[in-house]
């Protein structure tokens, strides 16, 4: 498969949205209501699931497919040490659920990126013209 034209734009963006995960899992509870993303009523540990396995197919598709499993590993550190922190902080509290919502949305994430839907960003590099099939 070709090189990513864009890597570092993808992974620049992936950091952004690291970036978000952790300033939703530590800032004020405001933060986090989601009213304006989702018509109907929130749920907490759909949103950690969807959160999770959101990142994890976008860095798998950012990345070489052998490095799938170390994202992987890493996200599931990321969110451990998001309840850790949350249960340090006066205005959060840590949530064994959220580490189980977090964790099967890596492994949803990962499967989906096993599956195909990992290589997005090759597949967006094609239709822009910057790879060829």
């Amino acid at each position: 498969m070709p090189s990513l034209r864009l890597a570092p734009y993808w992974r620049a963006a992936g950091w952004l949205l690291l970036g978000i995960a952790v300033y939703l899992s530590l800032g004020p509870t405001s933060a986090v209501d989601q009213s304006w993303i989702f018509p109907i009523p929130y749920n907490d540990k759909l949103g950690h699931f969807l959160a999770y396995c959101a990142l994890m197919v976008w860095f798998a598709g950012a990345h070489r497919r052998e490095h799938d499993l170390l994202v992987a590993q890493y996200l599931f550190l990321l969110g451990l040490l998001m309840e850790l922190a949350q249960g340090s902080l006066a205005h959060r509290s840590a949530d064994f659920g959220d580490m189980l919502a977090n964790t099967a949305g890596i492994a949803t994430g990962l499967l989906l990126a096993r599956l195909g839907f990992g290589r997005w960003c090759h597949w967006v590099e094609r239709r822009l013209g910057l790879q060829h099939a």
